[in-house]
């Protein structure tokens, strides 16, 4: 059963955050469309895309949102899934071969990782392991992230305060540069990075992975302007409230406002990406969002320049 928005305010009001989140929440335009989704929906159902022939690789891919990823570019028909992680990917070979099967697709090709994005060796040896299998790389969705708990600056540990930036900064810059020759000979040249909402905040304890989010969003943007020329489609992605470790990190209570579930995150980005639309590029999308609603703005978000990040005078 999902919280009303008067539940989640409620919470917030507990733990002293509604007077100036959810101003905030408002502003960075979770509203943006009239229809706000927590489940997957027949709009976006991935069965009734078709990615066969595509390559896709899923950093952050072994447990989590990046597991129902893989899912979702499986039931879609993605040719080869390629995920990378530092943990183990158990049977999720045969989960993947199992939910193409169960959408009528012929079973992709799945390759795997064990790695830490932060390791610039081990990311230049999986390219070249990649690269000696195939020419180019379809989709790079740039899923892995680190966070830890919401403390003051003074209570905050340096080191685990790095750590973020290394992870989600670092991390999805170096996969992203790596694999950039790959993406550019593709056609459909697409790159994803993972954003959040904590990226549109301003709170306490909120020095870290909230504006470590935020130069995500941003780098999304420099992507799309550096290699506007090649074709390259570079998006910003808020997979929305999942309850996930990171999750659970969130102040107090406020972790049970994490009410969304993994599959609407994967089932958007399939439809985002299951045909290259380059007017989205640099700009942040959020997987809550009714995608009928959100195409039917196109005009307007292009007129507007809407969706990125501005110093407003």
């Amino acid at each position: 059963m999902y919280l009303s928005p008067r539940d989640i305010a409620e919470l917030y009001e507990e733990e002293g955050l509604a007077e100036r989140i959810f101003p905030q929440v408002q502003k960075g335009g979770l509203n943006f469309v009239p229809t706000y989704h927590h489940d997957t929906y027949p709009y976006i159902d991935p069965s009734k895309a078709d990615l066969s022939g595509k390559r896709v690789l899923i950093t952050g891919g072994s447990y989590g949102i990046g597991r129902v990823l893989a899912v979702s570019y499986a039931r879609a028909g993605a040719s080869i899934i390629a995920l990378a992680a530092r943990s183990s990917f158990g049977e999720l070979e045969k989960e993947l071969k199992n939910a193409a099967t169960m959408a009528g697709r012929s079973p992709p090709k799945v390759i795997t990782y064990q790695l830490d994005i932060t390791d610039t060796v081990g990311i230049e040896y999986m390219v070249r392991e990649y690269s000696q299998q195939f020419d180019s790389l379809d989709i790079l969705i740039n899923n892995a992230g680190y966070g830890s708990t919401w403390d003051y600056t003074d209570q905050t540990d340096p080191d685990d305060w790095w750590k973020i930036w290394e992870v989600n900064v670092r991390g999805t810059w170096l996969v992203t540069r790596c694999f950039l020759p790959l993406l550019l000979k593709s056609e459909v040249r697409t790159v994803v990075l993972f954003t959040s909402i904590a990226s549109l905040l301003v709170a306490a304890g909120g020095t870290s992975y909230p504006i470590s989010k935020l130069a995500v969003s941003r780098m999304a943007e420099v992507f799309a302007t550096e290699y506007e020329k090649e074709g390259l489609l570079a998006i910003a992605f808020n997979p929305g409230d999942v309850l996930t470790d990171l999750s659970r990190k969130l102040p107090g209570q406020a972790s049970m406002i994490s009410q969304d579930k993994p599959e609407l995150a994967g089932d958007t980005l399939v439809f985002l990406t299951k045909e290259k639309r380059q007017w989205l590029s640099g700009r942040m999308i959020t997987s809550n969002w009714d995608m009928e609603e959100f195409l039917s703005k196109r005009e307007e978000i292009i007129a507007r320049d809407s969706l990125k990040f501005r110093f407003v005078i």
